[in-house]
């Protein structure tokens, strides 16, 4: 698995994407998203995402 702390500070370090770790919501191993942007910024943080779980693992 990937530790939620550890993709959250590898995405704002190296994509400027902040999420919030599950631990903070009593799910830890889990991340939360807010997706109540434009498409665009949704799909350039799913992208980035998935760079930051590949660099993580």
């Amino acid at each position: 698995g990937v530790d939620d702390e550890e993709l959250q500070r590898v995405l704002v370090e190296r994509e400027g994407v902040a999420i919030m770790g599950g631990a903070v919501y009593g799910a830890p191993g889990f991340v939360r998203l807010n997706v109540g942007c434009p498409r665009e910024k949704v799909v350039r943080g799913v992208s980035a995402l998935v760079r930051a779980v590949g660099a993580v693992r």
